[in-house]
C-alpha cells in the first residue's frame, strides 16, 4: 500500500498537536476554574461556654477583702454573691474583663439563702440585666448533668444532680447539689449558651435556687 500524500500527513499531525494541545489547557484550566469557583469554607468556630475566655455568661470575680469569689450580674448596678464570701467590714469591689473594678457595697442580705445584693454606686459600671426566661424549677428535674456550673474563674464543672442525702428546703424550693466544690461563691446553671438558674455556697453545700428565691431576687432589681 502507497503512503499517504505528505499533505494528508501534515494535516493528521497539526490535528494531533491540538488535540494535544486542547487537553493541555483543560487540565490547567478546569482545575483552577473549580478551586476559584468553589464555595468558600466557614471556618469561623462559635465561641462554647465552658472552655476557656469563650464564655458570655455575667459573671465577674468580686474581690472582698482576702477573699476572691464570683459574683452574677442582675443589671441596674446590683450584683449577686454568696453572703459567706463578702463582708461588710473590709473593702469589696467588683473586677471587669479588662482589669477595671468598681466598689460594692451591701444592698441586701438574704441569710436565709446564703445571697448578698451588691450594689455599685456608679451607673457607668452596672453589668448587664440577668435573664430569668429560661431558669427552671430545680426541684423539677431529676437529672442535672446536662448542665455546668459556670462561674468567673473558667473552672466549670459538670452539675452532677441533686443531693438526696441533704434535707431539701422546701420553703423555697431550692435544691441541693451532690457536688458542692464545684463553684466558688456562686455560679450559673447553664445548658449551652442557655441560663437556666443559680447556684450558691451555702454553708459546706450548694444550692441551686428555686422559683421562690429568684423572685425575691428579681423583685429586688426591680424596685431598685
Amino acid at each position: 500500500m502507497n503512503p499517504p500524500p505528505v499533505g494528508r500527513r501534515l494535516s493528521a499531525i497539526a490535528a494531533s498537536i491540538s488535540v494535544l494541545a486542547s487537553l493541555v489547557v483543560l487540565a490547567i484550566a478546569v482545575p483552577k476554574g473549580i478551586s476559584e469557583y468553589s464555595e468558600p469554607v466557614d471556618n469561623e468556630v462559635t465561641p462554647i461556654v465552658g472552655v476557656k475566655n469563650s464564655t458570655t455568661a455575667p459573671v465577674y470575680t468580686v474581690q472582698s477583702g482576702s477573699k476572691t469569689s464570683t459574683a452574677i450580674s442582675l443589671g441596674d448596678r446590683l450584683w449577686l454573691a454568696a453572703l459567706e464570701t463578702v463582708s461588710e467590714d473590709v473593702a469589696t469591689q467588683i473586677v471587669f474583663p479588662d482589669g477595671s473594678t468598681s466598689s460594692v457595697t451591701m444592698y441586701e442580705a438574704m441569710e436565709d439563702i446564703g445571697v448578698a445584693i451588691l450594689e455599685s454606686p456608679d451607673a457607668s459600671n452596672s453589668g448587664p440585666a440577668l435573664a430569668t426566661n429560661d431558669f427552671i424549677n430545680p426541684q423539677d428535674s431529676k437529672d442535672l448533668s446536662k448542665f455546668m456550673a459556670v462561674d468567673a474563674f473558667d473552672d466549670n464543672q459538670t452539675v452532677l444532680g441533686p443531693s438526696y442525702t441533704t434535707k431539701q428546703l422546701e420553703h423555697h424550693h431550692d435544691l441541693p447539689i451532690s457536688n458542692p466544690e464545684c463553684l466558688n461563691g456562686t455560679a450559673l446553671l447553664m445548658n449551652g449558651t442557655t441560663i437556666n438558674g443559680i447556684i450558691v455556697h451555702l454553708q459546706h453545700r450548694a444550692i441551686v435556687l428555686g422559683t421562690s428565691s429568684i423572685a425575691r431576687i428579681m423583685n429586688l432589681v426591680t424596685s431598685h
